[in-house]
């Protein structure tokens, strides 16, 4: 019998509800887990059911303090965002990281990816250069596919795929309202987004339900057996890198940070906070949030 130690956090909370942000579990002992194969971690990801499973590693980048593993319920992802905030502060708590570090850098399937940790558990990521992929010219397709009409998508900027390490179809629709009504169809996202740059659909509106926020996001991803989650830094970061080339964002500068507000329609509130750097040309993002430490265990898989 394997004993594996786990954190189990919740990443992007809202102080103002006692429930919600993001839940993750990190097996922070990479001793421990060097024991595992892929198909193990697979399968605990599986029984965890959490939107992601993390697992450190021994890092093959230089200068990356650890290598991180990420798995959704169906398959292991080269890169997230909530994961990547979640697994620095848990390898912080149980000081894997010096509890005095101000910085660190994590491997990742696409790469080095610095964090920082900021005041009150916030920890903050940089993410990539924004791509600006395709844009999806069938907007009733889109929206059928989400339980909306061609109606409720807003014309003033692009269906378009974006992209910090992961891609996501950017879907703006008209109000709030539209943004609540949405019902995925699994199977409809798949077969219509097949062959595309990515099957995860990120729709949002710039009508919030907090008034400290400036946009009010749903995602879905099927593909990954995740039918909507509560929050997601990885889309969070294309996000803001095209609310600002499209000037979106109501009473906005650009430079300045953008809030989003996610999960409400899943029951889990929570908070994400993007800022696009770079004056001329967007040439990375950064973003932070609140992290909380939820559950400590220990796993016991028979091999």
């Amino acid at each position: 019998m394997l004993t594996l130690p786990y954190l189990q956090t919740s990443v992007f909370v809202d102080p103002r509800y006692a429930f919600g942000g993001n839940q993750l579990a990190t097996f922070w002992d990479a001793k421990a887990n060097a024991r595992l194969k892929p198909a193990d971690m697979q399968g605990i990801a599986l029984e965890m059911h959490f939107s992601e499973t993390t697992f450190a590693v021994q890092p093959t980048l230089e200068g990356c303090a650890w290598k991180v593993r990420i798995f959704t319920p169906a398959s292991e992802v080269p890169f997230a965002g909530h994961p990547t905030l979640g697994t620095a502060f848990a390898l912080r708590h149980r000081q894997l990281i010096s509890n005095t570090a101000k910085q660190a850098t994590l491997e990742l399937g696409i790469g080095a990816i610095p964090v920082k940790f900021l005041s009150g558990d916030v920890v903050e990521m940089r993410q990539p250069q924004p791509k600006f992929l395709d844009e999806w010219r069938n907007r009733k397709s889109a929206a059928e596919a989400i339980g909306l009409t061609e109606a409720d998508v807003s014309d003033a900027s692009p269906v378009q795929f974006v992209s910090t390490g992961s891609p996501f179809l950017m879907v703006s629709v008209k109000s709030l309202a539209s943004v609540r009504k949405a019902v995925p169809n699994p199977e409809r996202i798949m077969a219509t987004l097949a062959g595309q740059p990515s099957r995860d659909i990120l729709i949002f509106s710039f009508e919030t339900v907090n008034s400290d926020s400036q946009v009010h996001a749903r995602m879905f991803a099927p593909e990954f057996g995740i039918l909507e989650d509560p929050a997601t830094g990885s889309a969070a970061g294309p996000l803001a890198a095209y609310a600002e080339r499209y000037d979106c964002v109501p009473r906005h500068r650009k430079g300045d940070p953008i809030v989003i507000e996610q999960g409400y329609e899943v029951q889990r509130p929570s908070r994400l906070v993007a800022t696009v750097v770079g004056k001329e040309v967007a040439e990375a993002v950064q973003v932070s949030g609140q992290v909380k430490l939820v559950a400590e265990g220990t796993f016991y898989l028979k091999q």
